[in-house]
Parts: structure tokens; C-alpha cells; sequence
């Protein structure tokens, strides 16, 4: 069952809005205002003895005051009138009592129709509700399901159909708590992700073939005519294949291929659909970078430890959590604007991989990352921190021209190739403490606006700073203290023209003095020394042969 599932099995009654959950009762018990009251309980008999009764004295008494009393015919008339005018008028009221009972009683008989049809109409709506939560819980589990198919094909219908389910969830005005249709689509958005961590083995075996393929290549040919790339990645292969028992000889290699492409693009797809949901990143005449919120900007997606072998440039990946993956084949995430924090901290890059033009609008983490092949940054823009401590770069790093916004952490990474960072511009401090460069260190042309630190650095190649730009600091080579432990450290088997410290004229200088080993002079920076590469003490771990700080 893939993370999340689970909670899409719980009871329908939580499914129905809060605002719903008491139904009224169906048969409602009638006010006492609608019980009858006297005079309508006897309203024919009052109706009848007024109209009989004060027609009798209508007419017997104005004829017995006139008969005994001698009241004058035209007196007793006017008396006979005024009784009739009393007994209608209270003939009257008593129709008017009944009438406005009668009203009465036909406005609560409306409101509690009215009534019971608000709660019939409630009770269908929460129904309704239910159904309709019911129903996409029945997609989710068919849809997951079809994520175990074989079939390319009805793997990717099941993709559209769980990406389908997040959008109608997010629209769900039902659920009124906003973090409630968040939750629940939370829960699919963890489903794909899942998808993305699971396992393909074939993608380390077609990794597997392509090396083996390479390193065939590279035994036909001359050892002698190899350049020194090449003849670093052939021991690398020599190394991987040291033991061939290991390698199996695939059966279909065409078969293999073809499942291969699909999965990539079953799983591709799924970050196709997340960055169309992605916030988007606009840049004004001012460079100034506007990020807009996407329908799926609140969730996380973890992509930790997941086999990426598959291209995904030109995306946009939000909050990517791309820790401790294996990225096999040529990883290419050309042009991708990563949105919130990417963390690719531990991440494995088995072959190439390509970083030209990406932007990074916050953190960038590729502390502790292995790049086995070539690693280009060019024109990439780091808008937050920059971590590359501890990283490896087997083959060649290039950083041309690209600009670090938030400060750039090299600590202690190992340049095992070349390192280029001709152009790069450096907004804050860039850190290089205790970095390695075994090969070429190229900072032509580099721009630092902040504080750069090589402390400890190891040069043991040709290093070039030439064209280089300090703003409001000059480098430093080595601390205040004179000593030689933290100091950067630079090859005696190099010829001294090698170093090159010449910066731009605009520039802060780099201060430097001569220091010698073995009889060589080398102007380096003022208080850095020369170190013998070969010297290294496994015991003591540092090198033994160093020259004092250059004066």
C-alpha cells in the first residue's frame, strides 16, 4: 500500500461539513400557540347565542321600556339600533378571533413545511457529500492500484486520474476548512511522490550498460593518445568493473531499453503535472524576482532517496526535497526554477550532470553530493544560501558565469577535476575553506562583492585569479595569527608560473610574499605556504613537507 492510502479508508462521517451534523427531527411537535382556544372551540354556539340573543334583546327590550317605562317610539328605535350595532360588532370580533387563529395556524403549518424541506434538503446535500467523497476514494484506490501495472499506459492514466483528485479537492467548498482540503490532497500529493521513490532496478542496469559500453570504448583505444578526462574516467570504470563476475550480460538489451523510456516518461510526467500547479517566477526590468503561489504551492514533496533517471529540465520543482538520490544516466535539470528549498544534501550523480541556467529562489543544499561525472552550474543563480560542503566533484565543476544572491559554502569540497568559475559573481561571502582542488582552479574574471575565504584550501594544479574582482576585501589566504596550520597551500611541483594573482586593476590586491621548498621560490599569497602533495601522513592525516608562510 503506498504512503497515504491508508488514510483514505476511514469512516464516510468524516466526510460531511461540521455545519451539518445535527439534523433537525423529522416529525417536529406543534407549538402550543396552535392548540384551540375557547372561543374557537365554541366559536358556532358564541357565534349562534350572540346572534340569536342580542337579536331577542334587540327587540323585546326597546318594547317593554316603551310599554312600561313610556319611552317615546323614537327612543326605543334608536336603542334597538344600538343593540343590533353591539351584537354585530361583537359577531365581528368573533369572526376576526377565528380568522386570525385560523392564519396563525397556517403560518406554522408553512414554517414547519419550510422547515422540514431546509432539513430534507440538508440531509440530501450531506448525502450527496458523502457520495461524492465516497466515490473520489474509490478512484484514489483504483488509481493507485493502476500505478502496479504494467502497462505504461495504465500506469499514466492513473497519474492523471490522482492528479485530477488533488485539483478537486483543492476546489471543494464543502470542506470549509481550507487545511482540510489541503490534508486531503496532501495525502495523493504523498501517494506520487511515494510513486517517485519506489524502485526501478533496470535504471541501474542500463546504467550499467552504457559504462560498460564506455568502458569498452576506452580500452580500444591508445592509452597514450587519452587525455587526462579520459584516462581518469577509465580508472574510475576499471574500478567499477574490477570484478566482472559482477556484471550480468543482459538477456534483451532492446526489451530493457524500451521499459526503460516508458518509466521515464510515466515518471517525468508526474513532474510535468506538479510544475504546471507550481508557483511562477517573473523577473522585472529591474531584475527584481516576483514569485506567484500555485494551486499546489502549500504541499511537500519528498523525493528522498529516489532513483532519478530521467531528464527534468525546464520545470518547476517546488520544495524539492531531492536528498540522498541516486541520479543515474545524465541528470539534466537545465533551466528548472526550484521554488522554496531544494535540498539534493548526499544525492549521487552517477554520470554528468547538468545545472545550466537553473534558479535557485532559496536554499540550495548539495552538501555531501558525489558528482561522478562532469557537474555544470553555468549561469545558474543561487538567490539563497549556497551549500556545497563536502561535495565531490570526480570529474570537471563548472560554475561559468554563474551568481551566487546569499553566500556560497565550498567548505572542504574536493575538486578531484577542473574547477571553473570564470565570470561567477559572488554577492556576499564565498567560503572555500579547507576545499581541495586537485586540478585547475580558474577564477578569471570572478566578481566578489563579500568576504571570499581560502583558508586551508589545497591548491595542487594550475590556479589562475587573473581578471578577478574584490570589491571591499581582499582574500583570505591565511589568518592573522602567522601560522601555518590554517594557512591555503599551494603544489611545489607545480612551475611557479602556474599561480597567477593578477586582478583586476580596480580591485582589491591580493597580497603576496615568496615562499620556498626545496629550493623553489613561489610568490603565492602573503602568509599561505607550498606543500609537497606526495607528503601525506596517513597517521598524522596532513601533509609533512611544508615551507614556511610566504613573506
Amino acid at each position: 500500500m503506498l504512503e497515504g492510502e491508508r488514510s483514505y479508508q476511514r469512516g464516510q462521517e468524516n466526510l460531511v461539513p461540521s455545519n451539518n451534523a445535527s439534523p433537525a427531527p423529522e416529525n417536529p411537535v406543534i407549538p402550543k400557540a396552535q392548540e384551540n382556544p375557547w372561543y374557537i372551540r365554541h366559536f358556532i354556539k358564541l357565534l349562534i347565542g350572540f346572534g340569536l340573543g342580542g337579536g331577542a334583546v334587540a327587540i323585546l327590550l326597546p318594547l317593554l321600556l316603551w310599554l312600561h317605562c313610556g319611552m317615546s317610539s323614537g327612543s326605543s328605535d334608536q336603542l334597538r339600533l344600538h343593540l343590533l350595532y353591539v351584537t354585530g360588532g361583537i359577531i365581528a370580533v368573533l369572526t376576526l378571533l377565528q380568522t386570525n387563529w385560523k392564519n396563525q395556524g397556517d403560518r406554522l403549518k408553512i414554517d414547519a413545511d419550510i422547515k422540514k424541506n431546509e432539513q430534507d434538503a440538508e440531509k440530501n446535500e450531506r448525502d450527496h457529500i458523502r457520495q461524492v467523497h465516497a466515490e473520489r476514494r474509490s478512484r484514489y484506490t483504483k488509481a493507485v492500484e493502476q500505478l502496479a501495472d504494467e502497462k505504461a499506459t495504465v500506469r499514466l492514466g492513473g497519474i492523471y486520474t490522482l492528479v485530477g483528485l488533488v485539483d478537486e479537492w483543492l476546489a471543494d467548498e464543502s470542506l470549509e476548512e481550507e487545511s482540510d482540503r489541503h490534508k486531503e490532497g496532501q495525502v495523493i500529493v504523498n501517494s506520487l511522490c511515494s510513486y517517485i521513490r519506489s524502485p526501478f532496478p533496470l535504471a541501474e542496469k542500463i546504467d550499467e550498460y552504457e559504462a560498460r559500453k564506455e568502458l569498452e570504448t576506452l580500452k580500444k583505444q591508445d592509452s597514450k593518445n587519452l587525455s587526462t578526462d579520459k584516462s581518469l574516467r577509465l580508472k574510475i570504470l576499471f574500478e567499477r568493473f574490477k570484478d566482472s563476475a559482477e556484471y550480468e550480460e543482459p538477456r534483451d538489451i532492446t526489451a530493457d531499453y524500451a521499459k526503460f523510456h516508458e518509466e521515464q516518461d510515466v515518471r517525468r510526467t508526474i513532474f510535468e503535472e506538479m510544475s504546471k500547479r507550481s508557483s511562477k517566477v517573473s523577473v522585472d526590468k529591474s531584475k527584481e524576482v516576483t514569485v506567484t503561489s500555485g494551486t499546489w504551492s502549500g504541499f511537500k514533496f519528498d523525493f528522498s532517496r529516489a532513483p532519478i533517471f530521467y531528464p527534468l529540465n525546464n520545470l518547476t520543482i517546488e520544495q524539492g526535497n531531492f536528498a540522498y538520490t541516486r541520479i543515474y544516466s545524465e541528470a539534466d535539470f537545465r533551466g528548472v526554477k526550484f521554488i522554496g528549498a531544494a535540498d539534493f544534501g548526499g544525492a549521487g550523480f552517477t554520470r554528468e550532470a547538468d545545472f545550466g541556467g537553473a534558479g535557485f529562489t532559496r536554499e540550495a543544499d548539495f552538501g555531501g553530493a558525489e558528482f561522478t561525472g562532469e557537474a555544470y552550474f553555468g549561469h545558474a543563480k543561487f538567490t539563497g544560501e549556497a551549500y556545497f560542503g563536502h561535495t565531490k566533484f570526480t570529474g570537471a565543476a563548472y560554475f561559468l558565469d554563474a551568481e551566487f544572491t546569499g553566500n556560497a559554502h565550498f567548505l572542504h569540497a574536493e575538486f578531484t577535476g577542473n574547477a571553473h568559475f570564470l565570470d561567477a559573481k559572488f554577492t556576499r561571502d564565498a567560503h572555500f575553506m579547507g576545499a581541495k582542488f586537485t586540478r585547475e582552479a580558474d577564477f578569471e574574471g570572478s566578481k566578489f562583492a563579500g568576504n571570499a575565504y581560502f583558508l586551508h584550501a589545497k591548491f595542487i594544479s594550475s590556479t589562475s585569479f587573473s581578471g578577478a574582482y574584490f570589491k571591499k576585501y581582499a582574500p583570505t589566504f591565511a589568518d592573522t595569527s602567522g601560522s601555518a596550520r590554517f594557512s591555503a597551500r599551494f603544489s611545489v611541483q607545480m612551475d611557479p608560473k602556474d599561480y597567477v594573482f593578477s586582478v583586476r586593476g580596480d580591485s582589491k590586491f591580493i597580497n603576496h610574499g615568496t615562499a620556498t621548498l626545496d629550493g623553489q621560490p613561489f610568490i603565492i599569497p602573503l602568509g599561505a605556504v607550498l606543500f609537497d602533495p606526495d607528503s601525506w601522513d596517513e597517521k598524522k592525516q596532513d601533509y609533512t613537507r611544508l615551507s614556511e608562510p610566504a613573506k
